[in-house]
This record gives C-alpha cells, structure tokens and sequence, in this order.
C-alpha cells in the first residue's frame, strides 16, 4: 500500500494511508464462494468474470481513497483560509477605524492653530513673566509641534499596514476559491466513485442472480466480530474510504475522530457491544454512543437518522444511516472518535484498519 506524505506550511504530517470497506470487493469474492456452497460449478468464463470484478472494484475503490484523502486536506486547507479571512477583515476593520480616528485628532490641531494664528504663539511667548517662564511655554509649544509630528508618523505607519492588510485579503480570498473549487473537485470525485462502485456491485447482484436461485435474494455475508479487539465491526457497514485525520488542525481545535466517506443511507453499526444513547448539536447533527459496561465508548456523528435499536446493542448491530447532518458539509460521511475507559478521544484509525 502507497504511503502519502504531505507538507503543510513548511511542516510534514505523519504518512495518511487510505483504506475503505471490503464489502464491496467481498461481494465479488463472496459470489464465488456461495456458488461453490449451493454446489453450483463456476466455469471458468464465470471465474475470470469474478475476478475481472474484483480487479475493477479494487481500481475503484483506489480512486475512492485518493479522493477522500484530497477531500479530508481541502476540508482542512479551506477551514483555516477562512478563519485567516476573518482574522484578516477583523484587523482591516481595526486600522480603518484607528486612521480615522488620528485624521480626526489632526484636523481637530489644524482648526486650533488656524484659529490661533501666528500672532498667538508670539503673544504667548511675550507675555512671559520670567525666562523660566518663557523656557517652560517654549517647550510646551514644542511638544504640541512634536505630538503632531508623531501623530503624522502613526497615521502614516497604520495607512501603510492597513495597504498590507487589504493585499493579504486579495491573496487569501483567491486562495479560498482556489481551495474551494479543489474540494468540490475532490467531492465530485468520490460521488462519481461510489456511484460507480454501487453500480458495478449492481451488475454482479443481477449477472449472477441465477447462480443463486436456492436463496429468495442476494446476501452478502456480514461482518465478522472480532470479540478481542476493541473496535470489533468496521462502524460503516457498506463501501466507504477513509484516512488517518487524527489530530489534523481545525480552527481552535483538532480533529478528534475518523471520518469515513459512505453513500448517503449506508447502514452504521455499533463497533463494539454496549448501550447506544441519542444526541444532538450544531457540530455533529444526528449522534449516536454506544457505551460498554467497561466506560469505553464510541461516537458517531452526521447521521441522517435512526434505526430502531435502543439499549443494549451488540457488535454490528444498525444504529443509524450516513448523512451529512450539523457541518459535515455536502459530504456524506461518519465522524468516529473511540474513548477509551470513558477518557479523552484516541487515534482509532489502525483499529479501523483492521476491521474495516
């Protein structure tokens, strides 16, 4: 398997390995081995077909990763090109009003020393009493010449940063459309691939239907748990793809959990025996726990809905469906974070790997 490594700002990340479900490549696989079951004999025309299948949904399912892993860094690159927007209009709005402000305080000077006139400093330096006097109203005209100066130089320092501002605004403003048209490149991309995926599976179910007339419909089979690891079920039970994005940069925090890319509706199941409970917010939508007696617990967020199941729930059991509910974006996919002894969120990514 490829390893990625990318650069971010002068900084590497540690490598993402794309990886996604085998379902769909059991499916091909799967077909086989019930034929053999039902003792109906694959000729060789049907087994070079299976594993033409499979060598398209593998191709497939390569595009799919590639395709999450630019999704997972446009989501990343464009939330933080926003946030140096906002920052970058917030200190825009600031100087603006602080060179207003100094142009005010000079025009005000201006008024008093027109209407003071020549004339009045001279009186005011006559009318002395004493030299020590005088020296005193000297320096304090002085001073009133000197804040002017300095109020000159600060205008000036704020007009020239603002110019600076206002530049880096027009770059950060293309970057984002440019960080924008990659993501829904990169979207695009992964509808295209599960579209694809869905489709060649779909062929298969019809091609071979017949080889399977001693069952009323198609299955495939499920997913094995494992009982000894603590993710037993890969939690998308369908086609989907995913990378390690833990710990990637979000705007005031890090990325706590997995996301894994699935059509809309794909069944999500308990990863691990335990109490599922509902939940809502902005961030997450639709959410689901399931809690083990042990305080472990999983979480799954942007759900489109609900199954039926509630309470005690075992190992691969339907919690819920793939959506893009709270600010999964247009993107369907499951958020996952696994707490460990109830405790902060940990990488799950190699324990997705093996189950997944």
């Amino acid at each position: 398997m490829t390893r990625r490594r990318t650069t971010e700002g002068g900084r590497t990340t540690a490598p993402r390995r794309p990886r996604r479900a085998s379902l769909a490549l059991a499916l091909a696989a799967g077909l086989l081995v019930v034929t053999a079951s039902l003792m109906l004999p694959a000729s060789a025309g049907t087994k070079e077909q299976l594993d033409q299948a499979k060598r398209d949904l593998a191709r497939i399912q390569g595009e799919l990763a590639a395709a999450t892993a630019d999704w997972q860094a446009a989501e990343r690159d464009l939330e933080l090109t926003r946030h140096e927007v906002q920052l970058t209009k917030a200190a825009i709005d600031r100087l603006e009003l602080s060179v207003e402000r100094i142009e005010r305080r000079l025009e005000r000077r201006a008024v008093l020393a027109f209407q003071s006139g020549p004339g009045s400093t001279i009186d005011l330096l006559l009318s002395s009493e004493s030299f020590a006097d005088f020296s005193a109203r000297l320096e304090f005209l002085g001073s009133m010449s000197q804040a002017d100066s300095d109020l000159i130089v600060e205008r000036d320092v704020a007009q020239e940063e603002l110019q600076r501002e206002r530049a880096d605004l027009l770059g950060l403003e293309a970057r984002q459309e440019e960080e924008a048209s990659k993501l829904e490149s990169a979207r695009g991309r992964i509808v295209d691939a599960l579209a694809r995926i869905d489709a060649r599976v779909d062929q298969l179910t019809e091609k071979y239907r017949s080889q399977l007339a001693a069952q009323k419909e198609l299955q495939v089979l499920g997913q094995s748990p494992d009982p000894n690891s603590p993710i037993q079920v890969c939690p998308v039970a369908g086609p989907n793809s995913f990378v390690d994005s833990f710990g990637w940069p979000r705007v005031g925090h890090t990325h706590q959990g997995i996301d894994l890319i699935a059509p809309a509706g794909t069944p999500v199941v308990a990863a691990h025996p335990g109490t599922v409970s509902r939940s809502s917010s902005s961030s997450g939508g639709i959410q689901a726990n399931v809690r083990a007696p042990s305080g472990t617990y999983t979480f799954y967020a942007h759900l489109s809905g609900y199954s039926s199941a509630s309470g005690s729930v075992g190992a691969g059991t339907v919690i819920g469906y793939v959506g893009s509910t709270g600010n999964a974006g247009s993107t369907n996919h499951l958020h996952f974070e696994y707490h460990p002894g109830g405790g902060a969120a940990i990488n799950p990514f190699s324990m997705l790997v093996a189950v997944c």
